[in-house]
């Protein structure tokens, strides 16, 4: 069983993992101007998304359902949706 600092170091390390999957995400997009994302990097902003109070769910053809505005989404789009509310945070962050 997990203690209760394990359960947090790995949060925290999940949120640490995200947040460099996210950089090079917006590397590639800018870049390379390729907007492919792999499986991984959709679970781990769909991840991140939950954390922040965001629900998604799976749909069967390989979109997703955001469910705080009832879109159907893309893995792409998903993935953007999670890098915008980790960019909302980075800047409320670096004002306080």
């Amino acid at each position: 069983m997990r203690t209760t600092n394990s359960l947090l170091g790995s949060d925290s390390a999940s949120r640490r993992e995200f947040e460099a999957i996210a950089d090079s995400i917006m590397y590639r997009w800018s870049a390379e101007r390729d907007v492919w994302v792999s499986r991984e990097e959709v679970e781990q902003a769909r991840a991140y998304l939950a954390r922040v109070g965001v629900s998604t769910s799976s749909l069967s053809e390989g979109r997703y359902n955001l469910e705080e505005t009832a879109s159907t989404l893309a893995a792409a789009h998903l993935v953007m949706v999670g890098l915008r509310h980790l960019h909302a945070h980075r800047r409320t962050r670096l004002r306080i």
